[in-house]
């Protein structure tokens, strides 16, 4: 499938190991100027101070460090996140006047700033996630708006097909440590397994579903016009209707809590925090968009980007659930994915990127918290 395979399979299990292990050393970050740029490994790092105070809340942020040319994809521990970028080894095709590289996945390493391929070749590779045990990842063979799901086992180096159905890039994601759900473009919501064996476990009734996710026995799913937030229980195999007007819906790590963002008005999103059946308890942000939602590990903290209409740029903040109180920890960005949390919570990455004469840029935000 990639040809990469073959180094991958040779050269994963070892640096894994180490991994997981902790022997890859911490990343000194907030220690330099301002604003200094590093070459590590042939990559360009640019390490911040932090430039916002953190003067809502009893947060304090060590530093930022951001990593150009790649869009973060998962943490595989608290240094090495996945990546994905534009593989300038392989033959670029032209497209629209354009040249365009493939676009394939490695482990980033943040103190060395080392890459490993974990798939190349002249498809396009993206969205990684790993599984809660960080023993695999789930990714997209990428088409356009649509792909193929995948999961890679990390310790073998062998890549398996999930469904032959597409699907939208940005959807799907773990329900465990050995199953993947994601919605097919029929109405279906699907799960499967680490060896590729797939299975539909509900019909929406209504069109394609979005924002799938699953929490315990539950998988919540958005579908129609008018944004119906849905709950399937696997168990009683029944769904309820719980909210409408939503745009985004994210079960807090305990699967307690909803962190929704709704449709308030015209040209207003409001993040609310709900109980689980939808009931809302506390207003957390407003604005023109609110997109990015991430909870950190402990569902202690909730990260979000704010977009309030006097620019067409955004603001990210992470809020403290119980307190409430914001911290404000980066400016003028447009993010291109869901905000991450590092597996300690001490850390959180945000990818960005904008339309430049060459084409994409990318950015990674690297943000360590004190």
């Amino acid at each position: 499938m990639a040809t990469g395979a073959g180094m991958w399979r040779k050269a994963m299990p070892a640096m894994l190991a180490a991994v997981l292990a902790g022997t890859l050393t911490a990343c000194g970050s907030g220690d330099g100027e301002h604003r200094q740029v590093v070459d590590k490994a042939g990559t360009q790092v640019t390490v911040l101070d932090n430039a916002n105070e953190s003067v809502y809340t009893k947060l304090q942020l060590q530093g930022i460090h951001t990593v150009d040319g790649v869009r973060g994809m998962d943490w595989l521990s608290e240094e090495v996140v996945a990546v994905e970028k534009e593989n300038k080894a392989l033959p670029a095709e032209t497209v629209e006047g354009q040249q365009r590289y493939p676009h394939n996945l490695y482990l980033h390493d943040l103190s060395s700033g080392e890459e490993k391929p974990l798939l190349e070749g002249q498809k396009n590779y993206g969205f990684g996630l790993f599984s809660p045990d960080r023993k695999k990842l789930f990714y997209r063979e990428m088409y356009e708006a649509t792909g193929l799901g995948w999961i890679l086992n990390l310790e073998t180096g062998e890549p398996v097909k999930v469904s032959e159905a597409e699907f939208m890039t940005g959807e799907g994601g773990w329900s465990d440590d050995s199953h993947v759900i994601f919605p097919d473009m029929e109405g279906h919501i699907l799960r499967a397994d680490a060896g590729g064996q797939s299975e539909t476990v509900t019909e929406t009734g209504g069109g394609l579903a979005n924002n799938v996710a699953a929490s315990g026995t539950r998988i919540y799913y958005i579908t129609g016009e008018n944004g119906q937030l849905n709950a399937y229980d696997t168990e009683t195999q029944k769904t309820v209707q719980l909210k409408q007007n939503v745009v985004w819906a994210l079960p807090s790590p305990d699967g307690s809590r909803l962190a929704v963002v709704k449709r308030s008005g015209p040209g207003k999103m409001t993040l609310v925090l709900c109980d689980s059946e939808g009931g809302e308890q506390t207003t957390l942000a407003e604005g023109q968009q609110i997109f990015g939602t991430g909870w950190s590990p402990d569902g202690s903290m909730l990260a979000y980007s704010v977009t309030d209409g006097t620019a067409d740029t955004e603001q990210v903040f992470i809020t403290e659930v119980e307190s409430g109180e914001q911290t404000p920890v980066l400016d003028d960005v447009h993010l291109a994915d869901p905000l991450r949390w590092s597996p300690s919570g001490k850390k959180l990455f945000a990818s960005t990127g904008v339309m430049a004469e060459s084409g994409y840029q990318s950015k990674l935000y690297i943000i360590t918290l004190s």
